[in-house]
């Protein structure tokens, strides 16, 4: 569980700091949730965005989204990011609770 957490704080602090440097946005939205399933933090902001569904490669110390994805899935969460170019950006990770 400890590592779980811990993972989570991890995936909490990149997509915080990909908001701040990159989005511009005039506000950011955070939200941690449990639900009947498990855990869910979202992160969203009104900035520029950009298109998703491009390859974004990971930058020199950087977790990137491909480092935030993988991390989710070693702890059984899921993933999802929506963003397009002037629309912000909103990423959301499902953890489900162990048994």
């Amino acid at each position: 569980m400890a590592g779980d957490r811990e993972a989570l704080i991890r995936i909490f602090q990149e997509a915080m700091a990909n908001a701040l440097k990159h989005s511009h946005a005039g506000s950011i939205d955070i939200q941690l949730r449990y639900e009947e399933a498990g855990l869910v933090l979202a992160v969203k902001d009104d900035g520029r965005g950009f298109d998703a569904e491009r390859a974004i490669p990971l930058a020199v110390g950087h977790y990137g989204l491909t480092g935030m994805r993988e991390r989710a899935e070693r702890i059984g969460g899921h993933m999802t990011l929506t963003s397009a170019p002037g629309q912000g950006t909103e990423l959301v990770i499902s953890v489900p609770f162990g048994e």
